[in-house]
């Protein structure tokens, strides 16, 4: 399967979801890859500094210039991070995805950036590709008037399926990707490993839900 991870604004998280979910995958034996398209590298940074510690598992990092139309002959799942700044590879990307998964930061602006992030793949994505929100770096116990309104907001938008679960902005996330390590890794019995592994759970229902990293 392949889920691009993507989204109009920056600052919206998405490369720290694919790392996470990458070694999530990893930890649970698939096969898994994964493709940075962001010109910003964070996620092949955060690859590479998990080489460099040798931790396990590893992560498979496909080449830049992989053709994407090749995509589909790769093993397993993969995860591609992309954003707007390379447009034409985040369209290319998409028109080859079975789904889109978007953070949404708790905002006004953020969710109006979605509503345009959603009409603009519209016409790239296949008819198969299925499109998921999830309200990520919101207040810790998520009581906010900003993601009360953000929630409401994008369970209102009829062109993707919005998750009953989000991600709260929690120091550990920071803490674990400074290390090189997924957040359930560092801290699994932290709130912050509890969110994360409801979300994969969610995007991954057919995948035993052991803890295999403890």
């Amino acid at each position: 399967m392949i889920t691009v991870i993507g989204n109009l604004k920056g600052g919206s998280g998405k490369s720290t979801v694919a790392f996470n979910l990458a070694i999530w995958l990893a930890w649970h034996k698939r096969q898994v890859s994964v493709l940075d398209l962001d010109p910003q590298k964070t996620l092949t940074d955060l690859i590479e500094l998990r080489r460099e510690e040798d931790y396990e598992p590893g992560i498979a990092l496909l080449p830049d210039d992989l053709p994407l139309e090749a995509l589909r002959e790769q093993e397993g799942e993969v995860l591609v991070d992309v954003g707007v700044a390379n447009l034409p590879a985040m369209y290319a990307a998409i028109a080859q995805a079975d789904r889109v998964l978007i953070p949404v930061v708790p905002g006004q602006a953020d969710v109006w950036s979605t509503q345009r992030f959603l009409a603009m793949i519209a016409s790239h994505r296949p008819v198969r590709c299925e499109v998921l929100m999830f309200l990520n770096r919101t207040d810790a116990l998520g009581g906010s008037k900003e993601t009360r309104e953000a929630n409401a907001a994008i369970a209102m938008l009829k062109s993707a399926q919005a998750l009953p679960v989000r991600l709260s902005q929690r120091i550990w996330l920071c803490r674990s990707l400074s290390e090189g390590l997924a957040v359930f890794e560092l801290s699994p019995n932290e709130k912050a490993s509890q969110e994360f592994l409801e979300l994969a759970k969610v995007l991954y229902p057919k995948i035993n839900t052991k803890q295999p990293w403890k």
